[in-house]
């Protein structure tokens, strides 16, 4: 496998200038990220959870990764604060695996990560990325998580956009010209074979199909073989397969899990985003019955 090239010294600097900006640091990136060139090998330079990946910095997720050195804030502070060395984490939707190889970081070479993702564009990126950084404890796997075995659907999504990481479960099957057939797997079938044991978290971000994997999870839920869920939500998109989010939320707490809400106003992502921010329990607040959510809530479910 061939690597690609070495990070271009004015993304050196610009990702050291930017780390130490006080404020506007979104908008400087939105900037830097107008002309990019060629794909290269970046660096994060965090402490802890620090890795090499290929980025693209027309992908606003590795833009982000490259100039700040991490991505979704708060749920980075979450898995650095509730992964230790030795324990496992599943990554469903694991896009290039940014998750994925923080996880790897640390839970060290005595834990396991396990990598779901089925966009077959995406997934050489994360095997790539696995490869780059020789974690021997992380397996990448290309299937899509759903209720029973077999192929799902799957429209892939245009990669002229800033979100590669935007294919989903076709909703009308043949109605697009990017529709390929992915495998599937139930969740429960693939813990059972890999013989994790105890699940200490696992992260879910799947555009919607969270109905279909949490159908597929239910011997594990009620098992408490997964100690915490870490899933974002997207209800407009679960809607049209067919499910409610008030019909996750019963799921999961008819399982014996406790759901709390993870704070996403403009104030804590900033907070969190500039480091002000210390323990996971600032970042959390309880479910609040016919509170308004999120267009994309993101949660933090915990076994009793």
């Amino acid at each position: 496998m061939i690597p690609p090239p070495a990070e271009p010294r004015w993304v050196q600097w610009a990702a050291s200038l930017v780390r130490h900006l006080p404020a506007a640091r979104y908008r400087v990136i939105d900037l830097l990220c107008r002309r990019p060139p060629p794909p290269f090998l970046a660096y994060t330079r965090s402490s802890p959870g620090s890795f090499a990946f290929e980025c693209d910095l027309r992908d606003a997720l590795s833009g982000e990764v490259c100039f700040t050195g991490q991505y979704e804030p708060q749920e980075t502070l979450m898995v650095r604060r509730l992964l230790q060395p030795g324990m496992n984490f599943v990554d469903v939707g694991a896009n290039w695996g940014y998750f994925a190889l923080l996880a790897a970081t640390l839970v060290g070479p005595r834990g396991r990560v396990i990598a779901l993702e089925p966009d077959p564009r995406v997934f050489a990126k994360l095997v790539a990325n696995i490869a780059w950084n020789h974690y021997e404890h992380v397996t990448a796997l290309p299937y899509a998580a759903a209720a029973s075995d077999g192929s799902l659907c799957f429209e892939l999504c245009e990669q002229s956009g800033s979100n590669f990481g935007l294919s989903r479960v076709a909703t009308d099957r043949g109605a697009g010209a990017n529709q390929i057939e992915v495998p599937a797997r139930t969740l429960d079938a693939m813990l059972e074979e890999w013989d994790l044991g105890t699940v200490h978290l696992l992260k879910m971000d799947i555009e919607g199909a969270e109905g279909f994997a949490l159908a597929g999870l239910q011997r594990s839920l009620a098992a408490h073989r997964i100690l915490r869920v870490l899933l974002e939500l997207h209800p407009t998109a679960l809607k049209e397969y067919g499910y409610r989010v008030e019909e996750v939320f019963e799921h999961l707490a008819s399982a014996g899990y406790r759901g709390q809400v993870i704070d996403h106003s403009r104030v804590v992502t900033r907070r969190t985003a500039y480091g002000k921010t210390r323990h996971v329990n600032e970042l959390l607040r309880s479910i609040v019955p016919n509170e308004p959510l999120d267009p994309w809530p993101h949660l933090l479910w915990t076994c009793d």
